[in-house]
Order: structure tokens, then C-alpha cells, then sequence
């Protein structure tokens, strides 16, 4: 009688865990057929390999010490370890079943890659910019961290004192089809270098099929953009001893440059974003900027928005190391933006010539009393009658009295001068120096001085 109990113990226990052990050798074998079919599929554009592979029946997936080798580069990078998390097993192969499970995405999905590595040292810097100039010359010709929005070379990245590139990066998402809801959330960041963050929560998801988001609106999204202070620093004073700059100069020049590219691209900023543009490059730190409209958005219906109500229709916020910036007014170049399905022909424009690059010094230049009204908010030299020199930022010049802010210790104070008192004035502007050009280019360069003069602001 004991005997028949412990047997049927025996059943009740050893049943469910031989049926655990065959579901986890399944799944474990259907991952690793999948892995091998992507590394198999992805060789033309890379070798892949990595040292082992960790499954559970709670849905997790582990790739252990993977190095990626992009064809055409000489070395790749080494990742610790990409991390996989779904829904268990069971659910899983569940959905898979036909006429049981619907096909598509699991509702949740986690990705993440820990200890990203790639070696910078010695001459492997080197050599990794000269395979980048093969495989993509474009992409090689536009990495230069000295350019606005510009992304570091490999060489620079040395030049900085950085021997190791490290990083750690993960995004995920979870939908909820009761309440059709998609949240998704983005993470990646280099190690002493920056840090980029995304959420956004989308509504009326029915299900994770793109035929079926044609009535998405936009909940909220987030961004946190976040620079090390001590890396922007001294990249700006590497950029600076480039130039031949002092890093305040070249902080002040760079978000006018930044301000330029977006003036081009359509997007005229206001007083408030450019001063908060102009804040952040030379403090760096964190940078926010959140939509949260009143009323979720249409994605599709974005576009059509009036370009003046965008702040308030998107409940647009920005916050710049905690300080909220309240100015937020910005607007958009008539047909920079086309709705959706326009019938309108764009012409095809002829494609401008690349321009040689340019660079600029600053450097205080003689002007007359009469047109300093053209230099509002400039630095200047003011000598009077008497020989005192004043030298602050132009603040107004109306009537009968031109105001000068100074800087003198512990604060500030704003000098009041008489026009019929001032013997000589000087005002600080931006000096083109580039090398000596053929007639041709000449011609071009003096059409875009002339753009330039009517959007440059100091």
C-alpha cells in the first residue's frame, strides 16, 4: 500500500517536470535555430558569433559574449551580453498554434545589450575611420564633432582622451489591447559621454499590426538628453584650439552655427528657445523635452496642424537642468512641412556644389557711431571725449542716450553715454578666414556672405 502511494507521488511530481524539461529543451532548440538562421542571414553584412546561449521557461533569452564584425572593418565590438525578455514559454508556443493563438509580437518585449565594447586604442581608431571612408565615403565625409549637430569620428574620440568606447543600451514596449495602449520605452548610453532616454505612450492600439494603426494618437512622449558636463567641455575646448578660439568663443559660435542650420532646414526659432539652445552648449547637463498634449493627437493629423499652435496643441515642455523654459515660440518656413498626400509637385532643384568650408575669428572691427543700432546685444568699445573706454554688450541705442552693459566685480552695472560724447566706437563681429579660392567659388561665397549677414546673430 505504501508502495502504490509512493508511486502515485512519484506520478504527480516526475509527470510535470519531465514535461518542463522536454518544453525547455524545445524552446531552448527553437531559439538557438532562429539565432543561428539570423547570424547565417546577417553574414553578407557581418560575422557574428558568441560563446553561449541561456533560455528559461520564464521567457528570458541570453546571448553571452557576442562580437560583431561589420564586413569590410578589420575589428568589431564586443557586447557582454544581449538580453532577451518575453512572455513565458507556454504563451508563448500558445500563440503559435494555428487557430489557437493569433500570430504576431508577444504584448511585452524587453531588449538589452550590457558592456558594449569597442577598442579605441593605439592605431584600431585609425583604422576604424578608414573603414567606415570605404564602406560609406558620406557618412565618413559628415563625422566631425566640430560641426553642428556633428557626430565624432573614431580618431577624434582618441584625440579626447577616450580608449574605450562603452556602452549599454535597451528598449521595450508592453500593449495592452483592453485598453489599447502602447507604451515604449528607449534607453542608450555611453559611458562618461552621454546618455539619450525616450518614452512615449501612444493610444487607440488595437493590435500590433500596421495595418491597424491608422488612428493612433499620441498620449505623451518624453526625451531626456543628457551630456556630461566634463566631456562637453572638453570637446568645446578641443574644438576651440582648432579654431583658434577661446572655448567661450567657440560655444558662442557653435549654437550660432546650430541656430543657422535650422534657420536653412525651415525652423526659426524665438527668443526663448535660442536662448535656451545657446545655454545648453555652453553649460551641458540635462535637456528635456516633453509632449503631453490636452487631448491625445492623431499622428496622421500632425501635419496639419496650424505650424503657430504646435506648442499648445502638442503641450510642448523643455526643461534645461531642471529650468523650465517658458518662451517656447518657434515657427515653421511656409511649405517646409507638406500634409499627407499633397498633390503638390515638388520641382526638382539643381544640386548646389559642396562649399569649401569656412571658419571664422572674432575680432573687434571700427563702425560708426550711427550704425550701432545694427549691433544690438554685440560686444563693444565705446571711447568718449575724455579717452575712458567702455566696453561691455550693446543693450539699446535710442534718442539721446546709448546703454552698455559692464561687467565689474561681484555684478553688473549699465553705463549711459551721450552720442555727441563718443569719440570712437568698435564692435566684436565674426571674421570669415578660408583658404585662397578659384574665381568660381569666389562668386559662391560671396552670394552665401550676403544669407549669411541676414541670420547671423551674436
Amino acid at each position: 500500500m505504501l508502495r502504490r502511494r509512493g508511486n502515485i507521488w512519484v506520478w504527480i511530481i516526475g509527470i510535470p517536470v519531465i514535461l518542463g524539461a522536454i518544453a525547455h529543451w524545445g524552446f531552448h532548440y527553437f531559439v538557438k535555430t532562429r539565432v543561428d538562421d539570423f547570424i547565417l542571414a546577417a553574414a553578407p553584412r557581418a560575422a557574428i558569433w558568441y560563446e553561449a546561449l541561456d533560455t528559461s521557461l520564464a521567457g528570458s533569452i541570453a546571448l553571452r559574449r557576442v562580437e560583431i564584425v561589420p564586413t569590410g572593418f578589420d575589428q568589431g565590438v564586443l557586447v557582454g551580453s544581449v538580453q532577451l525578455q518575453g512572455p513565458d514559454v507556454f504563451s508563448f508556443l500558445l500563440k503559435q498554434l494555428p487557430l489557437v493563438g493569433e500570430k504576431g509580437p508577444p504584448d511585452f518585449l524587453n531588449l538589452a545589450m550590457r558592456d558594449v565594447v569597442l577598442d579605441l586604442s593605439a592605431a584600431k581608431a585609425a583604422s576604424l575611420d578608414q573603414s567606415v571612408a570605404r564602406t560609406n565615403p558620406q557618412a565618413a565625409h559628415n563625422r566631425d564633432i566640430c560641426k553642428p549637430w556633428g557626430s565624432a569620428s573614431f580618431t577624434q574620440l582618441q584625440e579626447l582622451g577616450i580608449k574605450q568606447l562603452k556602452g549599454d543600451s535597451k528598449m521595450g514596449y508592453r500593449h495592452f489591447a483592453r485598453t489599447q495602449k502602447l507604451y515604449v520605452d528607449v534607453e542608450g548610453e555611453f559611458e562618461g559621454m552621454q546618455k539619450t532616454s525616450l518614452s512615449l505612450e501612444l493610444n487607440n492600439v488595437p493590435a500590433l499590426d500596421t495595418r491597424k494603426l491608422m488612428g493612433v494618437a499620441l498620449a505623451n512622449m518624453k526625451i531626456n538628453y543628457f551630456v556630461e558636463p566634463e566631456f562637453g567641455h572638453r570637446v568645446a575646448a578641443y574644438c576651440a584650439k582648432k579654431r583658434g578660439l577661446s572655448t567661450e568663443q567657440y560655444a558662442e559660435l557653435s549654437a550660432d552655427e546650430m541656430i543657422r542650420e535650422l534657420s536653412r532646414n525651415g525652423i526659426i526659432l524665438g527668443y526663448g528657445l535660442t536662448w535656451a539652445l545657446k545655454n545648453y552648449v555652453k553649460n551641458w547637463g540635462d535637456l528635456m523635452v516633453e509632449l503631453s498634449p490636452p487631448r491625445p493627437v492623431g499622428l496622421l493629423s500632425l501635419v496639419n496642424l496650424p505650424k503657430r499652435h504646435l506648442p499648445e496643441k502638442l503641450g510642448l515642455q523643455l526643461a534645461i537642468n531642471g529650468q523650465l523654459v517658458t518662451d517656447l515660440y518657434f515657427s515653421i518656413h511656409q511649405g517646409t512641412l507638406l500634409p499627407l498626400g499633397s498633390s503638390a509637385r515638388s520641382e526638382k532643384k539643381p544640386v548646389k556644389p559642396l562649399k569649401p568650408r569656412v571658419q571664422y575669428r572674432w575680432e573687434y572691427q571700427k563702425v560708426s557711431p550711427g550704425r550701432l543700432s545694427s549691433y544690438l546685444d554685440h560686444l563693444v568699445r565705446i571711447r568718449t571725449l575724455d579717452g575712458v573706454i567702455h566696453e561691455g554688450r550693446l543693450i539699446s541705442n535710442g534718442g539721446n542716450k546709448i546703454s552698455v552693459q559692464k561687467k565689474i566685480s561681484g555684478g553688473k552695472f549699465v553705463a549711459h553715454l551721450s552720442p555727441a560724447n563718443i569719440r570712437s566706437v568698435q564692435v566684436r563681429v565674426r571674421v570669415k578666414v578660408e583658404p585662397e579660392t578659384s574665381a568660381a567659388q569666389e562668386a559662391v561665397t560671396q552670394q552665401s556672405d550676403s544669407e549669411d549677414a541676414q541670420s547671423t546673430t551674436e
